[in-house]
């Protein structure tokens, strides 16, 4: 039953009332629903299920990222196992310069991608591994 978003409970007694038990996984919760309306109360069960999902797993991802302007900054949020979103020059140079200083056990440091929407990048910002000006922000970390 691992895994499985809804599972519905049909007993003796449900079957004298005319009802199942749903049980959602996400929360626990236990609905009984007559088997009248048994269809369009679990269609709206799934969507709220999937809704929950979604919701808490983006509030676990934003909660393990850690903005940076300086190697120093990246260099300790790596270390936390922080997805980073730092200010880049976007040079695959660059690039190749972080993956090399960042080389060790649980792999190197990487760019993973850059996000359609871009934070304010101010005039003047420095990429946070060369210095020179950044063009974009970008989300790095390793892949474990």
């Amino acid at each position: 039953m691992k895994g499985v978003p809804l599972r519905i409970e049909i007993g003796p007694r449900d079957l004298a009332n005319n009802q199942v038990r749903a049980v959602r996984r996400d929360n626990g919760e236990k609905t009984d629903i007559s088997r009248v309306f048994l269809v369009e109360q679990v269609k709206g069960m799934l969507e709220k299920i999937q809704q929950n999902l979604f919701d808490v797993a983006k509030q676990k991802r934003d909660a393990c990222i850690e903005v940076v302007k300086t190697w120093d900054e990246f260099v300790k949020a790596l270390g936390q196992k922080k997805l980073i979103l730092a200010p880049w020059c976007d040079e695959e140079e660059v690039e190749k310069d972080v993956k090399a200083r960042t080389k060790g056990e649980m792999g190197a440091a990487k760019s993973l991608c850059t996000p359609f929407e871009q934070p304010e990048l101010p005039e003047g910002t420095k990429c946070f591994a060369s210095g020179k000006p950044a063009t974009k922000w970008t989300y790095w970390g390793r892949s474990y």
